[in-house]
């Protein structure tokens, strides 16, 4: 009764809190929707309930061969991608045998006091993939054989997505200009859709943030920092916006953030306020749902079924004997291809399924002795029921 009663408490709270969000500008008669949610009432279950085709696939490779770190991972039906920690990029078949390991680029000369990271970026096609590096995306074939390099002047970071003939690119603020008063936040081709409101803006990010969404089934999805607005694009514009709305304690007080002017501050603002949801990030459309974290101080995924508005928490799902009682996500990592929704667990993750089943006096699975043998992360992909 008392859980029912606070939950009744919480949900009036949040009819009455339409807090002032970041000030972008753009066409005022884009249908909005609004959806408020409270992170941990959203619907939770066990694996075996809410999941099916899971599975654990050892990545392969020599003690010389190992990940050192999962920075960004990408797939398709046959190939698994993904950059450690220098950005050098591991290719792997779909069931885990290493096939290629890219640590440079034909041509290019080697910058690394300039830039942190060799790749940045992996996009999947129908004949290979793409590695995006400084101003250029070097383009392979599925085995990893170079093709050649075309050039990526205009998009440095990759914040990009085409639909059909067209190209949604988006844009970080530029501060560096006094005289510039609002500043191009996201353009369709050459026209302008959002723009950040410089004067009665927060313009300082120090967090990593995913803005666009790759394209799946021609939509995509964009997102802002210190705001809670998510724009459904399409070839010919904004479809709609979707205007999240939370528990007071989950939501930026912008007036307080305003006033951070560099990163020491920044981290003493966000250590004393770790529930406060600073933008929807890693946002990707996945069948019948989008997948998205709620990114604050320990992230929060969700599924949100945008038909039925019914939401789950992925966070909230638990392992249960169907997999071992073994993690199903990385905390940090969830994306899609279209048909699966894929992540990685690391050693040490498989170590701790282990002693849990030790310590709960389960018997150890053969898959479990298996994994443990592997010294590399685990790829792990999955379905929604």
């Amino acid at each position: 009764m008392r859980a029912i009663i606070l939950l009744l408490a919480m949900l009036s709270i949040l009819s009455k809190i339409d807090v002032k969000g970041q000030n972008l500008i753009y066409a005022k008669d884009i249908r909005t929707e609004k959806l408020r949610i409270i992170p941990e009432a959203t619907q939770g279950g066990t694996v075996s309930e809410l999941l099916t085709d899971l599975e654990y696939i050892p990545l392969k490779g020599t003690k010389n061969q190992l990940l050192s770190e999962v920075v960004e991972m990408n797939c398709n039906a046959d190939r698994i991608g993904i950059l450690n920690s220098k950005g050098e990029f591991y290719l792997y078949d779909i069931r885990g045998n290493l096939l290629k390991i890219i640590n440079s680029v034909i041509g290019q000369k080697e910058e690394k006091e300039k830039w942190a990271m060799l790749f940045h970026n992996i996009q999947f096609n129908e004949h290979g993939f793409e590695l995006s590096h400084a101003y250029i995306k070097a383009r392979y074939d599925l085995n990893g054989n170079f093709i050649d390099t075309i050039s990526n002047s205009n998009n440095k970071w990759d914040y990009a997505t085409q639909i059909a003939t067209k190209k949604w690119t988006y844009y970080s603020p530029d501060l560096r200009d006094p005289k510039i008063k609002t500043t191009d936040a996201l353009k369709l081709g050459d026209s302008v859709i959002v723009k950040y409101e410089k004067l009665d803006s927060v313009l300082i990010s120090y967090g990593i943030h995913q803005p666009l969404s790759p394209n799946i089934n021609n939509k995509a999805y964009a997102s802002f920092d210190y705001t809670t607005k998510l724009f459904e694009l399409d070839s010919s514009g904004v479809s709609k916006i979707y205007q999240f709305v939370f528990p007071l304690k989950n939501t930026v007080n912008l007036d307080e953030l305003r006033k951070v002017k560099d990163y020491t501050n920044y981290m003493h603002y966000y250590n004393a306020h770790r529930e406060e949801i600073r933008t929807l990030d890693k946002v990707v459309n996945y069948k019948n749902y989008l997948i998205m974290e709620l990114k604050k101080s320990d992230s929060f995924w969700i599924a949100l079924n945008p038909t039925n508005k019914n939401i789950i928490g992925l966070t909230n799902i638990l392992p249960d004997k169907s997999n071992d009682y073994l993690k199903f996500m990385s905390e940090y990592l969830l994306s899609s291809n279209g048909e699966y929704l894929f992540s990685f667990l690391s050693p040490s993750d498989i170590r701790i399924a282990i002693s849990k089943s030790k310590e709960e006096f389960h018997p150890i699975s053969e898959r479990l002795k298996a994994l443990e043998k592997s010294n590399n992360p685990v790829f792990v992909r999955f379905k929604l029921k």
